[in-house]
């Protein structure tokens, strides 16, 4: 998927970003890397993947196929809204959609998509959008860039940075100003390193 119209000319980032919205360590990556842009100017580009596209054929339990049926609707919705409205208008309803998903447990419904819809008043797209299945094809595509982009199968969130694509970070919390800015940092040099592959640790638990 690009992220600005087809008419419009190609801006340059700093910071790639692939990511699913229903997706919650990517709601917590996602406002890290927006406040790196706050704080110092990075610029930054949001792009779709789906969570659904990833786990298709995969024997999933009641809760995780409820979450898939999500990533499919809110995929179309924030493809409409990229249709219409280009890099700023996926930015701002993505924003309006986590406030809405996460920090007010709202279902995926037509009373949440006008409300996100309503946050960047998109030219066409509408609360159908949910269930236009004519959109499936643009989120498809956008999440097999990332995946080769990566060069692998990986989850959400995907970040690139210096031409160089992770897997992750995957954040339990949004880290404080001083923490966020020392993982920036460190991904940053990590991207500079073309013999570097992984590093990982397990998750605290909960």
């Amino acid at each position: 998927m690009s992220t600005d119209s087809d008419a419009a000319p190609r801006e340059s980032f700093d910071v790639r970003i692939w990511l699913d919205p229903v997706c919650p360590f990517s709601w917590n990556t996602a406002r890290w890397l927006d406040a790196i842009a706050t704080r110092s100017g990075v610029r930054v580009d949001w792009r779709l993947m789906n969570l659904a596209v990833l786990n298709e054929g995969k024997e999933l339990s009641p809760a995780l196929q409820a979450r898939m049926r999500d990533s499919r609707q809110v995929g179309r919705l924030m493809a409409g809204v990229q249709r219409d409205l280009g890099q700023r208008g996926v930015h701002a309803a993505y924003f309006a959609f986590g406030r809405l998903y996460f920090d007010e447990s709202l279902p995926v419904d037509a009373e949440l998509a006008d409300r996100v819809l309503g946050a960047v008043a998109p030219l066409r797209t509408t609360r159908e959008s949910l269930s236009d299945t004519s959109l499936d094809e643009v989120i498809r595509q956008s999440h097999e860039e990332g995946q080769r982009a990566l060069g692998d199968v990986g989850g959400s969130p995907l970040v690139q940075v210096q031409g160089r694509t992770f897997f992750g970070p995957v954040l339990t919390e949004v880290p404080d100003e001083d923490g966020g800015q020392v993982l920036f940092d460190a991904v940053t040099g990590l991207a500079r390193v073309p013999e570097f592959a992984q590093l990982q640790r397990p998750r605290p638990a909960h």
